[in-house]
């Protein structure tokens, strides 16, 4: 209980709740809409924003969120102009293209600045406990905008998730819808970048989805379990890096993948 009065282990458990209990929504999303491949893009085009950010003297999670907001409208227009083109591929070649590029220019903005290593390697594994009150007031914001979003637009996100035509066929504004929602995706990443770091995104997002959805729930049920294992998982992860001394990020994914684990083991179990 003393760790709560040094104000690092406060800062850094109270953004590790808040992102626990929204982002594990957007792995949900990210999983339902085949949106895998398309994070990589976003992960590295907030990567570079990031590293502008540095460069400037500016906090590099508010280039980080810029970019990545950026990069959901971007994808969002790829998505439109791919489905309704005859070749759908062009959405996926512009985002290798995109997530290649932003990284050479990272790594020569690396070596063409003067960016300290301990900056550069915070950007790929994060630092929870170097993060700023300024950015968990952010990060507290941006899940609490996050959770208010799915919950006021529950259904015609779970018919977007379902199928984009048949949304639109039953009234809802299916592009609108989409794009909202990959603007979450893409904000949740940039912030992840501050709190696990732009290689470690996934386990903040997707290994809390990959649990809640391997149980095999209706769709609100498995929203509800993907918030309470993300936040059981980033706690339980962030008390085995102090009591073992391990960084933050990588023990936080040992807890995911051993939940996930466990999830695919009880639904084993179940059917047998």
């Amino acid at each position: 209980m003393e760790l709560f009065h040094i104000p690092a282990f406060s800062r850094a458990i109270v953004a590790l709740f808040a992102c626990g209990v929204a982002f594990p929504l957007l792995g949900v999303y990210i999983l339902s809409l085949e949106l895998i491949p398309v994070r990589f893009g976003v992960m590295h085009l907030s990567l570079l924003g990031a590293t502008v950010g540095l460069i400037v003297g500016v906090d590099p999670m508010f280039f980080a969120v810029l970019f990545s907001v950026a990069a959901g409208f971007i994808v969002s227009g790829l998505s439109s102009r791919a489905s309704s083109s005859a070749s759908g591929g062009s959405s996926g070649g512009a985002m290798a293209l995109l997530m290649t590029a932003s990284l050479g220019i990272v790594f020569i903005l690396f070596y063409k600045t003067n960016i300290h290593a301990i900056d550069a390697f915070n950007l790929f594994w994060g630092n929870v406990l170097a993060i700023e009150k300024e950015e968990v007031l952010l990060v507290v914001i941006a899940s609490a905008l996050i959770l208010i979003g799915s919950l006021c637009f529950l259904r015609p996100i779970a018919a977007v998730l379902f199928d984009r035509e048949t949304a639109f066929a039953f009234g809802f504004p299916a592009t609108v819808v989409y794009t909202g929602i990959l603007v979450m995706v893409c904000t949740g990443i940039g912030l992840g970048i501050r709190i696990t770091g732009a290689l470690m995104v996934d386990a903040v997002t997707l290994l809390p989805a990959l649990a809640a959805q391997s149980l095999k729930k209706n769709f609100r049920p498995t929203m509800v379990l993907a918030s309470i294992f993300g936040v059981c998982s980033n706690l339980a992860g962030f008390a085995l890096a102090v009591l073992f001394d391990l960084p933050t990020s990588p023990a936080i994914i040992v807890v995911g993948s051993v939940l996930v684990l466990g999830c695919k083991g009880l639904r084993v179990r179940r059917k047998k």
